[in-house]
């Protein structure tokens, strides 16, 4: 080891693995130059990293598969740091697997290679093109489909679908590249590649599916009905907290491990994916990995997406505003703790179909507990990203079904969107001013702000909430109470006030 590496740690690349001498940290022991990159990738962020790749990585490590493995894109102008963080290291990385008892650290190197979109367009679209692409998989967030919730269709006046429209050889959104990309196949006669949505939306495939044909359709209606015929897109449910890597984690790579990465993955030990059989080319052999292969994802995935994803919108916001900084120390806090056990026990398992051999309360119960692991320190601001996409579909449509019940309650769920309009003004309860990370920010701070404590103009924004909700004077006369309540006395005496009438 050179005096520099004692100083910053083991600098990650294809050499210093070979010469490994880290205890207790896996690193990659198959050929990584002699794999083929079945797999591209579109938004390598810490999920992705800490989910899928690591997926693959298993079977690369203990299965030879070597047919599979993962060329990245970056699509949008931030992702540069990515880039030069991961060619500075071969795209070699750590996970750091932190549980309450135990942690485990290992180097993945599923990745084998990094594409920046802003920077070659072409590169990109053409590597998806060729015939060793079996499969596109991608994790863009709910708001890089440019699917609108309320009208079930693609936000196709958004300026990015504009460009990609009329400018092929500089797309911006995932549907100009996935549309460049096949048209080359379907040219070339190869038989189409897979499209794998790994984010949490429901009915992901197919709803990415849609939006490409609909876009599709607004360029070449012969070439649309053919990715309708041709194209697979599975549904998956997907299921890892995975918070943002702070300062701290790299520093404790390098001081205590003597590792140096520029692009650390910190996460839970759960993980789950259940994974619809539907693929146009093969695919990697998940069930040996521990993948859930099923013929209908639609189950679990609502399962995870309301009393998961639904519970993380819901306590974030209010948790926000109570001042918490990371997950576990608002799960823990007594108020919220309470609150989310009722709300999902009250107004949301009630609404879910039953699933051979899932009992959804004990479901309930470890998402708590996993969220209670303080451990991994998942920060409540990121909880509170990109509401636009997430509560439309998390919250909103669980409280559309409890309206359409005679004796529909949907109380608790009420004041966690209340909680979000309140966050949405931009300013906490000392007010404080801090920013909104959202595609529609400013969108829905002005509405926020001139609403106040009046929830009416941002309801009024029709690709978030649909007529049902838009025009029902209860769940108006509803939302504004709780919104008044969270306004004026704060978001723990409001969670107390709303469960006035429930026992623990």
């Amino acid at each position: 080891m050179t005096g520099s590496e004692e100083q910053d740690g083991i600098r990650l690349n294809n050499i210093s693995i070979q010469n490994w001498h880290v205890p207790d940290v896996e690193v990659p022991t198959y050929d990584r130059k002699a794999l083929k990159e079945g797999i591209v990738h579109l938004g390598v962020g810490g999920f992705h990293r800490s989910h899928m790749a690591l997926y693959i990585h298993r079977l690369l490590q203990e299965h030879d598969a070597k047919d599979w493995s993962i060329c990245g894109v970056g699509l949008i102008k931030p992702d540069a740091r990515m880039r030069d963080a991961l060619q500075s290291q071969d795209c070699l990385y750590t996970l750091m697997e932190r549980g309450i008892d135990e942690s485990v650290t290992q180097i993945i190197g599923s990745i084998t290679s990094y594409l920046y979109a802003p920077e070659n367009p072409r590169a990109v679209i053409e590597k998806m093109a060729s015939q060793d692409t079996r499969i596109v998989s991608l994790t863009v967030t709910e708001s890089g489909y440019y699917h609108s919730e309320a009208t079930a269709s693609l936000q196709s006046d958004d300026p990015a679908i504009q460009n990609d429209l009329k400018n092929s050889s500089s797309p911006q959104t995932i549907y100009g590249y996935l549309y460049e990309a096949l048209l080359i196949r379907y040219e070339r006669g190869l038989t189409p590649f897979t499209i794998m949505s790994c984010d949490n939306m429901p009915d992901n495939g197919n709803t990415l599916k849609s939006m490409l044909i609909a876009f599709a359709k607004l360029k070449d209606s012969d070439f649309a009905a053919w990715i309708e015929k041709c194209i697979a897109a599975p549904n998956s449910m997907v299921d890892r907290v995975t918070p943002q890597t702070t300062e701290k984690d790299r520093i404790y790579l390098s001081k205590i491990l003597g590792i140096k990465d520029n692009c650390p993955v910190v996460c839970e030990p759960f993980s789950q994916w259940v994974l619809e059989d539907n693929f146009s080319q093969g695919a990697p052999d998940w069930g040996k990995v521990g993948v859930q292969v099923v013929a209908d994802v639609g189950p679990y995935e609502l399962m995870k997406l309301r009393l998961l994803n639904g519970t993380h919108s819901a306590m974030g916001y209010l948790g926000f505003l109570a001042g918490y900084q990371y997950i576990h120390e608002a799960i823990t806090d007594p108020l919220i703790n309470k609150y989310i056990r009722t709300m999902n026990h009250e107004e949301v398992i009630p609404l879910l179909p039953k699933i051979k051999g899932i009992d959804f309360g004990e479901y309930s119960h470890t998402v708590l507990e996993r969220f209670s692991n303080p451990a991994i320190k998942d920060q409540v601001s990121r909880i509170c990203l990109m509401g636009s996409g997430k509560m439309p579909k998390y919250v909103l449509p669980s409280i559309t079904e409890q309206l359409a019940k005679a004796d529909g309650k949907y109380e608790l769920l009420t004041l966690g969107v209340a909680g979000w309009f309140r966050y949405l003004t931009g300013y906490d309860m000392v007010g404080k001013e801090f920013e909104i990370q959202d595609v529609m920010a400013s969108t829905l701070i002005q509405a926020a702000r001139e609403g106040g404590r009046n929830p009416q103009p941002l309801l009024n924004i029709k690709t978030l909430f649909d007529a049902d909700l838009r025009d029902n004077k209860e769940f108006v006369q509803k939302l504004t109470e709780a919104l008044e309540y969270v306004s004026d006395k704060g978001p723990l005496e409001a969670i107390n006030h709303y469960l006035r009438d429930y026992q623990d």
